[in-house]
């Protein structure tokens, strides 16, 4: 193809990555659908006002257009979420679009920067006779991880050189998507900031477990991510001890010192058997009654993680290389607007909509409280 011509997969790409359909972009281009389907398809060649107009509609410079690279799927990630039907088609298309340019930028931005190499690696669970928890305790040793809780996992995670990028997924269904391919990048995990904190450590645990054992599709690899991440988060060894005689007022201190919800540590005692059947039923209808199924207390709510590892990326760029925003933008093929909001100022601005919406949370639940108390 002419290099100085539109790349048709990338013009689908971007338009899904602003959420519209092919019908909504031609009435924007006030083209037909039929001529923005061939344009697409690469039947016919978009002129040069028209792929003027098309960077204005969407807001991406023209030169994102004529990036030639293949565009692949996000494998296994995508294989496992399109499978939540309650999910439509067209946000999770817009997910991965986004994804899919984050992962081209940060490409670009590991090409003159070295992090070091990334200290996770791929483990055949076959090699461990499908003992997952075993894995799990190879690499919690293998990162000289100390016995008991892991007090910040974010940063473990960014210690092996993992990249952790807050991400808004437009839902609360969906709190992580890892994507680890093989030229060289280090796994990248997008984590949805507006989850509560004890969900997300759980979900990226188990995010790191699909990572490091999953690169081919294996029909029983949720409950072994599952698995590899209570073990990871919450040692059977160690944690045992901690599970005798447990009642909801203890779950609530446990889950302030392990950092894991209550209903994790609850499943824990469950699947390691220090309680009966009959306990956990029980304090599973308390959690239920007390409404915690749904969403736990907000003053046991775990402090926010915040990742630093692309922000130092981003710094070596600005400060040590000089590059300017304007330049950082060209090189990414962003606007230096969109590319302050996603590199510059993400984690603020994600940090001050979960800080509102926590209040917003612990009002309506004082009201409940003042209410029930009138009652």
């Amino acid at each position: 193809m002419d290099r100085k011509q539109a790349n048709p997969e990338m013009m689908i790409l971007v338009r899904e990555s602003r959420g519209l359909t092919q019908k909504e972009l031609a009435e924007k281009l006030n083209i037909s659908p039929a001529q923005l389907s061939r344009i697409e398809v690469g039947l016919r060649t978009i002129q040069k006002e028209q792929l003027s107009k098309l960077s204005n509609v969407l807001n991406y410079p023209t030169s994102l257009f004529m990036q030639q690279q293949p565009i692949y799927g996000l494998g296994i990630s995508e294989f496992y979420h399109r499978k939540h039907k309650d999910i439509s088609d067209r946000l999770l298309n817009q997910i991965y679009a986004r994804i899919h340019l984050r992962l081209r930028e940060i490409e670009k931005l590991m090409n003159e920067v070295d992090v070091g190499k990334a200290d996770i690696r791929p483990i055949q669970v076959d090699d461990f006779n499908g003992d997952v928890a075993e894995i799990a305790r190879l690499i919690r040793v293998s990162w000289h991880l100390p016995h008991g809780p892991i007090k910040n996992l974010v940063e473990i995670i960014e210690d092996a050189r993992g990249i952790v990028m807050p991400f808004d997924f437009g839902t609360n269904r969906i709190d992580a998507i890892s994507h680890w391919n093989s030229n060289g990048m280090p796994p990248v995990f997008f984590v949805n900031a507006y989850s509560p904190m004890d969900r997300l450590r759980f979900t990226i645990a188990h995010e790191l477990g699909h990572v490091i054992m999953h690169q081919s599709i294996d029909p029983d690899m949720e409950r072994q991510a599952d698995e590899f991440a209570s073990e990871f988060l919450m040692p059977a060894r160690d944690i045992k001890p901690y599970l005798v005689d447990i009642s909801l007022a203890k779950l609530a201190d446990l889950k302030r010192y392990w950092k894991v919800s209550m209903a994790a540590l609850l499943k824990r005692a469950a699947d390691l058997e220090v309680i009966t059947p009959r306990k956990a039923r029980s304090l599973w209808v308390e959690l239920g009654k007390a409404g915690y199924r749904k969403r736990e207390p907000t003053e046991l709510d775990l402090p926010r993680e915040s990742p630093s590892l692309l922000d130092e990326i981003i710094q070596a760029y600005t400060d040590d290389m000089g590059y300017s925003v304007s330049e950082l933008a060209r090189m990414l093929n962003l606007t230096e607007n969109e590319t302050i909001e996603i590199y510059f100022e993400c984690g603020k601005i994600i940090a001050e909509r979960v800080h509102k919406a926590e209040c917003r949370a612990a009002i309506k639940e004082a009201k409940c409280l003042l209410n029930s108390n009138k009652q």
